[in-house]
């Protein structure tokens, strides 16, 4: 689906999971990100069960984007989990902190 109101009529439909694909609605020129903060305020204030998946991830930004605004679950490629784990300023961090272990182990 690529709106909160065609979400809303699968919730209201008896969907336990209702999925948006965010990276599409983003293409579009939409940041999707208001229209899952409006779905999740009407499932919660419905009380409706439906729970808010956003797939078609394209960032590792949309992630904790995605999520922050209400999604209950986002789909994500492998290679995108990989670089959330691995960052480049980490790399180094650690580089440079084992440099500095071994100089104060010298000492």
């Amino acid at each position: 689906m690529m709106s909160a109101q065609q979400c809303l009529l699968a919730a209201l439909a008896g969907g336990t999971y209702v999925s948006i694909f965010g990276g599409r609605v983003n293409d579009m020129g939409y940041n999707v990100c208001g229209e899952i903060q409006k779905l999740r305020n009407v499932l919660d204030y419905q009380g409706l069960k439906s729970k808010i998946i956003v797939g078609s991830t394209r960032e590792t930004i949309n992630i904790i984007e995605w999520l922050e605004a209400g999604a209950h679950i986002v789909t994500v490629a492998p290679g995108l989990l990989e670089k959330m784990i691995v960052h480049p300023y980490s790399i180094e961090t650690v580089r440079q902190f084992l440099r500095d272990a071994e100089k104060a182990m010298s000492k």
